[in-house]
């Protein structure tokens, strides 16, 4: 086994300041001779470090070395967006889970992607998502969250808390207080939430109040919302408020743990404060760990809140108690007995035959029929099939493409139905496409199998909305009697306002290879789907909706 000699944990009366407010540093930036000096020095005292698409042995590897040179143990996060070597349990969205309803489906998720995840020598899982996402057109949470009712966020949302302290991880909650209930991406800009305190209380903060009643939250993630009824005056993301951060959380709810920032990259940050000045507000408020601006030098952040500290705009005594926080989560996770772990058990540990079996598991509970007229799904010999496959409409900003594209789910969900309908002609609907060429093909097939795949991605609103050529063929392909199945990888909220198909079918993941299988499987009738709606499709379908336990 892979072995650093024990070390005790570092005096903080005896740590320089730059070590301290460099533990207070979760660190993302490309340049990795730059994470290393900063190891070296103490002053990296968690990391973000992309290693998605190589193997399991490079990413424990790579962060075995990276753990080896660090002065002091690092944490280290797993987010979504870091890795994807395992089976993939929690990368699959959270609405998943709440079409499932199922406490210890979600207790499990968490547990066996914990134990994947320290497999690799990561510590701080990004979740879950406490969000209650009761705008329909929230295009930032939406699939990520569990679901539109605060009881329902707040029984599975305890489960995964607790099956991530079980595989012995860092529990994260976002994102405080609440951005369920937003219209806009905070990537991009401060959404004002203008509800009332005894509504946020009641709804948004209800599953964070039951997590921490329990103590399960190791960590919590804040948010760039701005909330008129809690931080009064100036409009800005609760992020640099006080009162919100400290007040309400550290005081009012007698939070101990760990209080993490979101991305300081985001636009509500940057630019409105600029890259060092971002940070010191951030830390001022009450935030123990500050996600840093991924697109500068550390460095920069860093010597802005050195100096904010010894200019007197920080006290000390707030930087130590952060620091002995942070140390001490360090302590309960082993850091300072051996932060390296075993690359010759990962094997055993990481995407084994049994989790991914629980991973098909989890995509056949969640699949939910709305509409069955239709299925199982039968087409006459010799009548013709159209796929028609759609990502979502055009966003805005940095790589428009990937955030329009149908996504990486397409190609596994047209081979499963080309198993079963070997001739079927597909079309792919993109923002921009012409309709008569689309119509050309719909309109001379008996079915047309409608996937669509809208998801949020961070930047582009309008990913999780469906492109107008897309929606006008739909209407034309039902007005002319087609028999018509829309099976649903993504947001779906997308049904309000499209006529009801033949079959209607919600898998709620857009990126999840069980849940292409588990959701054509169940279109042909080979398998049950069990799912009921998480959220309510205003006019259109009920929370609740499903026709459960039906092989369809």
């Amino acid at each position: 086994m892979t072995t650093r000699p024990p070390m005790a944990a570092p005096d903080v009366p005896a740590m320089s300041l730059a070590e301290k407010v460099g533990q207070m540093m979760m660190v993302r930036y490309p340049d990795r001779g730059i994470l290393e000096a900063m190891l070296k020095a103490g002053t990296a005292g968690a990391f973000y470090f992309g290693m998605k698409g190589r193997s399991a042995v490079e990413v424990a590897e790579t962060l075995n070395r990276l753990q080896a040179m660090a002065k002091i143990p690092a944490l280290v996060a797993f987010g979504s967006a870091t890795t994807s070597c395992g089976a993939g349990l929690l990368r699959g969205s959270q609405m998943r889970i709440g079409a499932a309803r199922s406490t210890e489906l979600a207790y499990q998720i968490a547990y066996r992607e914990a134990c994947e995840q320290r497999a690799y020598g990561y510590h701080i899982i990004d979740s879950p998502c406490l969000d209650v996402n009761t705008n329909p057109a929230n295009p930032i949470i939406n699939t990520r969250a569990f679901g539109d009712e605060p009881e329902l966020v707040a029984k599975l949302g305890l489960a995964m808390l607790q099956g991530i302290i079980d595989g012995h991880a860092v529990t994260c909650g976002m994102h405080f207080p609440g951005h369920g209930a937003t219209a806009d991406d905070s990537h991009i800009r401060v959404p004002v939430d203008n509800r009332e305190a005894e509504v946020l209380w009641r709804v948004d903060l209800l599953p964070f109040r039951r997590a921490i009643e329990r103590k399960l939250l190791s960590a919590v993630c804040t948010n760039h919302v701005h909330y008129p009824a809690l931080a009064p005056g100036r409009v800005e993301p609760s992020t640099v408020s006080r009162a919100v951060i400290t007040g309400l959380l550290r005081e009012k709810l007698g939070y101990r743990g760990l209080i993490m920032s979101d991305s300081l990259t985001m636009k509500p940050m940057k630019d409105e404060f600029g890259i060092g000045e971002a940070a010191v507000r951030t830390v001022m408020a009450g935030h123990d760990i500050i996600l840093q601006d991924y697109q500068s030098d550390p460095a920069i952040t860093l010597q802005a809140l050195v100096e904010a500290v010894e200019a007197g705009r920080i006290p000390m005594e707030q930087i130590n108690e952060s620091v002995v926080r942070i140390l001490t989560v360090k302590g309960w996770l082993g850091l300072f007995d051996n932060p390296l772990v075993d690359v010759d058990r990962l094997a055993e540990r990481v995407a084994t035959a049994d989790n991914r079996a629980f991973a098909m598991l989890v995509a056949r509970q969640a699949v939910t029929a709305l509409e069955t007229a239709a299925a199982p799904l039968r087409i006459p010999p010799g009548a013709r099939c159209v796929v028609i496959t759609h990502g979502g409409a055009a966003g805005s900003g940095h790589d428009a493409q990937s955030a329009t594209a149908a996504g990486p789910g397409v190609p596994g969900f047209l081979h499963a139905l080309r198993q079963r309908l070997p001739a079927v002609r597909h079309v792919e609907i993109g923002p921009g496409s012409e309709l008569d060429a689309a119509w050309a093909a719909a309109g001379q097939a008996h079915t047309v199998i409608v996937g669509l795949f809208p998801r949020v991605v961070c930047y582009h609103e309008d990913s999780v909305r469906l492109a107008a050529p897309c929606v006008e063929l739909i209407r034309k392909c039902a007005a002319a009697g087609k028999q018509m199945v829309l099976l649903n990888f993504g947001n779906p909220y997308v049904l309000q306002g499209l006529p009801k198909a033949h079959a209607t079918l919600c898998a709620y993941d857009h990126d999840c290879p069980e849940s292409v299988v588990a959701t054509v499987a169940a279109l042909f009738g080979e398998a049950h789907a069990p799912g009921r709606l998480p959220v309510t499709i205003p006019d259109t379908y009920p929370f609740g909706a499903g026709v459960r336990g039906a092989r369809t």
